[in-house]
């Protein structure tokens, strides 16, 4: 992003008004590019990312909460429920702008407190300029960084105005925003307002009870409390007041007009002062053209609490019921505000044995939730009256409390399980008796380490598995429902060493049936468990560290099980006749196998980091079916190494995810690598690394499509198989997105389950059936030519086998250049024309040059006394070379070359440029043979030249071919006369020399001279 400092009020302010990069017209950065059919959709979520008050609100018959990067609006009715989902990319334009302040200044007035410059360094530049914040990426230097870094951001608080039509969310990450959302509608990705006030994370939102405010409270590096005032209308943000808080704040509650901060040793109130009596819109007069004292925006005013004896004590949540306000500490503490006009101080009321997370009053009940699952209610009215025995009950849940909630008749809790509840609103927590109604929304509890779908039918009914590192293995159904739940035991190294790395539970796979369940854990145990009985019927110590994958083939009576690891080999196993699971082979390789396969009952597939896919068959001994081996089929070669392999829908080809981003295809049968292309997104422009492969068939076309998991940006990517064109793109997801899986329905419809580090699991929707015709008219052309460029043997063959064909016409138009060749074979008359016609120019300066008239002129004397008479040659050259001695070196060396004989001066002869330029075609052919890509503009100028050079070929052809002997006589005949004149000169130059070598010079002159038939009689 492109801005300037700009000095303003005795400080910096970045705005981009004067960058050079918005002078462009306005335009999307996605416009004019074929926008893709959305294929996913989020239709559940399970479990949730709260761990504080500050991510879930109530207001009438819903409840929000956030999971990941999104937030989960569920309406609820009597038993049952629904979920929506809100969220926003980071290229979503608001429906409405945000104003900074109350007349929107361009430039800041000096009674108006702004943020931080830390702040400004990224909001105010989209919310000062008039283009949106999904057309700065077309600057350049800011496009990819600003995209790569803003691809997913985490929700981390919410708010829900007391009306029901508003949704606040609070974004961290990079360039973290404030979004509005209207609940009047369905599951939205566009928000109504998106503020972008704090640069460093949003803490808090809250909405006043009268919904014409918000606040937004950004992280303590941030620094700012904001207010904004909401248009009851359109929902549309307005900048109110603003002032610094830099305390590290837990909650943040509203009490009529006071907004109330509390954290760590902080408590304060911010008074909201609502007194303009002039329209900020609107002057007195026309004639008012300066901004007066009341549109400045004014500063917000707080106060703090005197803290007493609860000065180090940590504030974590309050309560506010009208003028009623309880405050809970980390301690255990509950303490009320006394307010004498003159100064506000607390007041401590009683204490609680346990760490307080959440409070909630409903008429005259206080609800006390702690963390390590203790609960208690406290009569409000005791309270606020200072009894300490104000504690109506006290119970224990199994899970601690996080955050309640009230509906109009229920009762919401979230636990540290992150599971959800719903219970009737008399129900207290940690009761014995369970509530008549009651609706959970269940969650894993941890991170969630994988996934893996299921056949249907299975024993428990379920649609996919998920594991946990901590043993506990659960079945799903696609409605969110846990089936079944099971603890895998996990032993612990016994090791002196404290740097040790704790066991975890790495992997785990169910048979067809769901009867038996395969477990491996970071320290190479393979179990092997019954899922009725918990049985434990295999446990064996398979690796000597983190096994990595497993892999079943249940077909019929065979039953093929493997595993790998990190300690680079592959255990194979069997069950034999008599029903007994037992190992059979261990296969070695030379690095870390990353993944194995059983596609069928006769083969086995591992791709490894030494780069390399291996398939062996599984044979039996004759006469003996209990004795089987694997043996070695196939080795294919992989460009880099593989992270995730999946089995086409025919199990005649495997396709391979590679650490460069991209996909390859490969025959089984052949070993041949059928097609690759780079994992590419929507715009073409970045790439990314899958993991998790999945083909599925689709099914209104005869094709395949594959389904993956990206770290890179923490997506769901989705392409055709074929092609490698890009399908779709999903982000939910907030930390590492461990496993993806591809599940059909019951009905028919196809779903995508993904899980992650951050414990939830998102059930996406499907949708291939449905394409539209622009679409379905644009797929066949990039189809082509993505599996055309990505097929190397096609390369290999039109850079070794066409193109050479293509080249071989391409002598007989220089083969009509007779002439030249015609030329090249007379030597001798071209070597006297070329010189002639060479020193035509600088003729009347030869008794200025002697250098360059003794090379020039050297050349018959060299050659012809060689030929004709060589027993007087050496008797001359010693003294003679002594004399010449520069000339000597470049006649020895030009003499022996016949690419030089038409012109002494070297490269700038025409012979020695054509011969240079078919070395360059040929190598430029041999160039041609790489995967190198060449741009649009290179081909268009190669080919121009192309054209010209042809045309000129054909020129000099027919130019050659008008030449008869006739004129090459008389060429050879006027080059003879000027050789005359020249050799004269030289004569007149030697005359200089001492006797004795002037008459063997003379000598040495004059036998060229009769040897040529030319006149010797000329002398100086």
């Amino acid at each position: 992003m492109a801005a300037i400092a700009t000095p303003s009020n005795n400080r910096l302010k970045l705005t981009p008004s004067n960058s050079p990069f918005l002078s462009r017209p306005s335009k999307s950065p996605m416009r004019g590019r074929p926008m893709h059919e959305p294929r996913l959709s989020l239709k559940r979520v399970v479990g949730t990312t709260c761990r504080s008050p500050t991510g879930f609100a109530t207001a009438n018959s819903s409840f929000a909460y956030i999971a990941g990067g999104a937030v989960v609006v569920v309406d609820v009715e009597d038993h049952l429920y629904s979920q929506r989902f809100y969220r926003a990319r980071p290229t979503a334009v608001p429906a409405y702008s945000v104003s900074s302040s109350q007349n929107n200044p361009s430039t800041p007035i000096a009674t108006t407190p702004k943020a931080n410059d830390s702040r400004n360094r990224v909001a105010p530049s989209h919310r000062d300029s008039t283009y949106s914040p999904a057309e700065w990426s077309d600057s350049p230097g800011g496009s990819k960084t600003w995209t790569s870094r803003e691809r997913i951001k985490a929700a981390t608080c919410l708010a829900l105005s007391s009306d029901g039509r508003y949704l606040a969310v609070g974004e961290t990450g990079y360039a973290p925003r404030v979004l509005i959302f209207s609940l009047l509608d369905a599951s939205s990705d566009t928000p109504l307002v998106s503020i972008s006030e704090h640069a460093f994370g949003v803490t808090a939102v809250a909405w006043s009870p009268d919904s014409r405010y918000l606040a937004s409270l950004g992280a303590a590096n941030d620094g700012f409390l904001c207010v904004w005032r909401i248009d009851s209308r359109t929902g549309a943000a307005k900048l109110f007041q603003q002032n610094r808080c830099t305390s590290y704040i837990k909650d943040m509650v509203w009490m009529d007009n006071s907004l109330i901060t509390l954290g760590v040793r902080h408590v304060k109130v911010w008074k909201i002062e609502d007194g303009s009596t002039i329209s900020p819109t609107k002057p007195k007069s026309l004639g008012d053209a300066t901004p007066s004292a009341p549109t400045a925006q004014k500063t917000l005013p707080g106060r703090n609490m005197l803290l007493g004896n609860l000065l180090e004590a940590t504030f974590s949540c309050a309560a506010v019921d009208g003028n009623r306000l309880v405050l809970c500490t980390e301690g255990g503490d509950v303490c009320i505000l006394d307010d004498d006009d003159r100064q506000m101080r607390l007041t401590r009321v009683l204490s609680l044995d346990f760490c307080i997370t959440t409070v909630k009053i409903r008429g005259n009940v206080a609800y006390v939730g702690g963390r390590d699952g203790q609960f208690a209610t406290l009569n409000v009215e005791g309270v606020m009256n200072g009894c300490a025995t104000s504690v109506l009950t006290t119970s224990q849940t199994s899970a601690g409390i996080l955050a309640l909630g009230f509906l109009a008749e229920k009762l919401v809790t979230i636990d540290t399980k992150q599971s959800i509840d719903v219970w009737n609103s008399d129900y207290l927590p940690g009761q014995q008796t369970e509530a008549l109604s009651h609706t959970p929304i269940p969650g894993q509890g941890e991170p969630i380490i994988g996934v893996h779908p299921l056949y249907r039918p299975n024993k428990a009914n379920a649609a996919f598995v998920t594991w946990s590192a901590s043993g506990n293995v659960t079945f799903w159904d696609l409605d969110g429902q846990i089936k079944l739940s099971l603890n895998v035991p996990i032993e612990q190294a016994q090791t002196l060493c404290d740097s040790a790395e704790a066991n975890q539970l790495a992997s785990a796979r169910a048979t067809r049936s769901g009867k038996l369940l395969v477990t491996a854990d970071r320290q190479g145990v393979v179990r092997v468990l019954d899922v009725d009985s918990k049985e434990c019927l295999l446990d064996i110590k398979a690796h000597h560290g983190h096994c990595l994958c497993i892999s079943i083939n249940d077909e019929e009576s065979k039953f093929l099980m493997a595993c790998c690891g990190r300690d680079r080999t592959a255990q194979l196993f069997h069950r034999d006749s008599k029903g007994k699971i037992e190992h059979f082979q261990t296969l070695e390789f030379t690095a870390k196998v990353a993944q194995v396969l059983i596609p069928t009952d006769d083969k086995i597939i591992t791709c490894s980091l030494d780069r390399t896919l291996q398939v062996h068959d599984v044979v039996c001994r004759e006469g003996e079916p209990d004795v089987i081996a694997a043996i070695p089929s196939k080795v294919i070669s992989l460009k880099a190494s593989p992270t995730s392999m999946a089995m086409g829908s025919d199990n005649r080809t495997i396709f391979v995810s590679l650490l460069d981003r991209s996909i390859c295809q490969f025959d089984l049968a052949t070993g041949r690598q059928m097609c690759s292309f780079k994992c590419m997104d929507e715009g073409g422009v970045e790439s990314a690394v899958l993991d998790s492969l999945y083909v599925g068939q689709w099914p209104s076309k005869d094709i395949d499509f594959l389904l993956g998991s990206s770290n890179t940006d923490k997506s769901i990517r989705l392409y055709d198989a074929s092609a490698g064109t890009f399908l779709d793109r999903e982000w939910g997801h907030t930390e590492a997105i461990n496993g993806v899986s591809f599940v059909e329905d019951e009905d028919g419809s196809k779903k995508v389950v993904s899980v992650g580090s951050d414990g939830t699991i998102m059930i996406w929707a499907l949708d291939l059936y449905d394409p539209s015709p622009r679409t379905m008219s644009r797929d066949p052309s990039p189809v082509k030519e993505i599996s055309t460029t990505g097929r190397p043997t096609l390369r290999r063959v039109l850079s070794k086998a066409e193109l050479a064909e293509f080249q071989r016409p391409s002598p007989s138009p220089a083969g009509r250049r007779s002439p030249p060749r015609t030329l090249r074979r007379r030597t001798s008359r071209m070597t006297l024309g070329t010189v002639s016609s060479s020193n035509r120019t600088p003729i009347g300066n030869l008794a200025n040059s002697p250098s360059d008239s003794a090379i020039n002129e050297d050349t018959p004397s060299r050659r012809r006394p060689s030929e004709t008479n060589r027993s007087d040659s050496p008797p001359a050259s010693p003294k003679s070379r002594v004399t010449r001695t520069p000339s000597m070196p470049a006649l020895s060396a030009t003499a022996k070359r016949k690419t030089s004989s038409s012109n002494l001066r070297g490269f700038g002869s025409l012979n020695m440029a054509t011969e240079q330029a078919c070395r360059t075609l040929r190598a430029y052919r041999k160039k041609l043979s790489s995967s190198e890509p060449i741009t649009a503009d290179v081909l268009t100028e190669l080919d121009l030249e192309l054209r010209l050079t042809a045309a000129a070929l054909g020129d000099r052809a027919i130019r050659s071919k008008a030449m008869n002997e006739t004129v090459l006589s008389g060429l050879l005949d006027q080059y003879s006369e000027r050789l005359v004149t020249l050799l004269d000169e030289k004569l007149r130059l030697t005359s200089q020399l001492p006797p004795k070598d002037q008459g063997m010079e003379t000598q040495s002159d004059d036998r060229p001279r009769s040897a040529d038939g030319t006149s010797g009689s000329s002398s100086p």
